[in-house]
């Protein structure tokens, strides 16, 4: 009888510690800055830094909130999990249609700030900044597609040099700042008194778009490390210390600054004006340097996050399941990717790639995202008998949001009616997918009606055959490792005779009877989540040919089946744990790009094979 496959250890896959929390968070909310203070200066003037002292109030609570709603949702999920939680499961589908709207608008936005950031050094781009930011988009929407890693470490090389690009122009400015431009500042922060109510209102709900990209760190929680709540908390206190060191600093400084008519006429990359004005040309291309590749890196982020957000909304029956349809090649959902993708560059198109235009819109998702997941925690409490000073202050905080999201659908009525179409068509394919009138309309058509009993009767054939192979998790196979011990263990990717028929002939001559066959199922992407991922038919069909070769030499071969961030890492692991001596590869055919995007694994496990452990490759 074939063992079911138990869950994969949650260890294998909680990569994260409080600093690449904080790594990842600040490739997003980091980028904020970039635009934030030219679009808000076109709306509101010179008054914008004095909003975005306010709503960095509204920030500091909000962020403790998300924090307790990472380890409230471990298998993350964010917003979703939360509104579904705390209301229905119809609100939670909602909640995934205003963060794959905050999705859209990180990616276009990103692209085209990345792109205005890299025309102040080559101005010739500014005339092809659509261009430019689509033909950006569908790069990322390639390499997506083959399956490109979101890197942890990646991210915090590129946090920690974006962080020391901003702290050095600020440093720049103040050490350059003279009385003149003392009094610049300090006449800026008193214009809080000519602030009416109603521009305060449409200033503060701006604002928080300066710390848009908060929301991501709800979608990591499946990557941290355990305890999820002090990793959480941790991260979070990292990333609050640095956007208060940054954002509202360099928000002030740029606009109390900068010419009038530099800020009118490069509104889209006030912080490479600034260090140009101050550091010159040296700190400008800093800048520059760190803008375009962390806005082109946010842009890559929010593609992945919002195709998983499609995937958990598949799994909820909110959407087609062929939204999650699998490229045959990669294993990645390319029409999830297409959609994330395509998305956007219609948005940049129909916006004519204008920042401030895309920031009205990004901040409907945004403040409705923040809206649902801040409220429903304050329903959880609630239901949970919750009375405390933290509960009062989070409907405090909850009452901010709905302020600004409010004040933002009266004031901004373009934004408004994009968001309220994209969420009605999303709501409207939700409803139809969960009540089958897509599915009953398909299956009807004549072609469909024919295809659809015969695909049905493969299905179950294959699964028959597959039934027949006992596949066992890294956790069951190192339970029986006693009983079945090897000292060969084979790292498969495909059906490979030749490699099976080295494994046996080696193990036979160290008078072994036991072979171990490893398939490591490789997760791309940081929004990682359901941890009882089943196999591939790749990987069936792989142990499954290794198996029957085996049996016909008479040796027993244990087929183990695991998943991982990294398939590098699932081999180690599952070296390690199995006691054996030798790892088995067969010699890659792949190309030089391929191992670009998705890492070359031979590399990795020379480098990082343990004592006593060896690497034969065959081929």
């Amino acid at each position: 009888m074939k063992p079911p496959i138990a869950p994969v250890a949650e260890g294998s896959l909680r990569q994260l510690t409080p600093l690449l929390v904080w790594a990842v968070v600040f490739c997003d909310i980091g980028t904020s800055v970039y635009y934030v203070p030219g679009i808000l200066y076109k709306q509101v003037g010179d008054t914008a830094p004095l909003f975005v002292f306010a709503a960095m109030i509204g920030f500091l609570f909000l962020a403790a909130k998300y924090v307790e709603i990472c380890w409230r949702n471990p298998d993350g999920g964010g917003v979703v999990s939360v509104a579904t939680q705390a209301f229905s499961p119809i609100v939670g589908c909602i909640g995934g249609l205003l963060i794959s709207v905050d999705y859209f608008l990180t990616s276009a936005i990103s692209s085209v700030s990345g792109i205005h950031y890299l025309g102040s050094v080559f101005p010739s781009l500014d005339e092809h900044v659509v261009g430019l930011s689509v033909a950006t988009l569908l790069l990322l929407a390639i390499v997506n597609t083959i399956g490109i890693r979101e890197s942890a470490a990646l991210a915090l090389v590129m946090a920690i040099i974006a962080f020391i690009v901003d702290v050095v122009v600020i440093a720049v400015v103040g050490w350059h700042m003279g009385p003149e431009q003392w009094a610049a500042v300090r006449s800026n922060l008193g214009q809080f008194r000519e602030v009416s109510g109603t521009a305060f209102l449409v200033g503060f709900s701006g604002a928080w778009l300066a710390f848009s990209g908060l929301e991501s760190i709800s979608q990591l929680s499946p990557a941290m490390r355990l305890p999820i709540a002090l990793t959480a908390k941790r991260g979070m206190r990292y990333v609050v210390i640095t956007m208060v060191a940054t954002a509202p600093i360099l928000t002030l400084l740029t606009v109390a600054l900068l010419p009038v008519v530099t800020k009118q006429t490069h509104d889209e990359r006030f912080i490479s004006e600034i260090g140009a004005l101050y550091g010159g040309d040296l700190i400008k291309l800093g800048v520059v340097l760190a803008a375009s590749s962390l806005l082109v890196f946010a842009s890559n982020t929010a593609i992945i996050g919002g195709y998983h957000v499609f995937l958990a909304l598949a799994e909820r029956g909110f959407m087609p399941s062929a939204i999650a349809h699998r490229n045959r090649y990669f294993g990645t959902p390319q029409l999830a990717i297409l959609v994330t993708t395509i998305v956007p560059t219609i948005i940049i198109y129909f916006a004519h790639g204008d920042t401030e235009t895309l920031g009205n819109l990004y901040a409907f998702g945004l403040l409705g995202c923040f809206v649902l997941s801040s409220a429903g925690l304050d329903v959880l409490r609630w239901r949970e008998g919750q009375r405390g000073l933290r509960v009062w202050i989070g409907l405090a905080t909850t009452a901010m949001v709905v302020v600004a999201w409010v004040t933002n659908l009266v004031y901004k009525h373009d934004a408004t009616l994009f968001g309220s179409l994209l969420v009605g068509i999303g709501l409207l394919m939700a409803v139809g997918t969960r009540r089958k009138w897509f599915a009953d309309w398909l299956y009807h058509m004549p072609l469909l009606a024919k295809l659809f009993p015969r695909r049905v009767e493969r299905a179950e054939e294959d699964l028959e055959h597959i039934e027949q192979l006992e596949i066992l998790s890294l956790t069951q196979a190192e339970s029986i490792a006693q009983l079945y011990p090897s000292s060969t263990m084979i790292a498969m990717r495909s059906a490979n005779p030749g490699l099976i028929a080295e494994a046996i002939a080696r193990e036979k001559g160290r008078g072994g009877k036991t072979l171990y066959a490893l398939y490591v199922e490789e997760r791309t992407g940081l929004f990682v989540r359901d941890w009882a991922w089943r196999p591939k038919a790749e990987g069936v069909e792989a142990l499954r040919a290794a198996a029957q070769a085996a049996e016909s030499e008479g040796m027993t071969l244990i087929p183990v089946w695991t998943v991982s961030y990294n398939a590098v890492e699932g081999i180690l692991r599952a070296a390690e744990n199995l006691g054996v001596t030798a790892i088995m590869i067969g010699a890659t055919q792949r190309s030089a790009i391929y191992h670009l995007l998705r890492g070359h694994v031979l590399a990795g496990l020379t480098k990082r094979l343990p004592p006593g452990v060896r690497l034969l490759i065959y081929g």
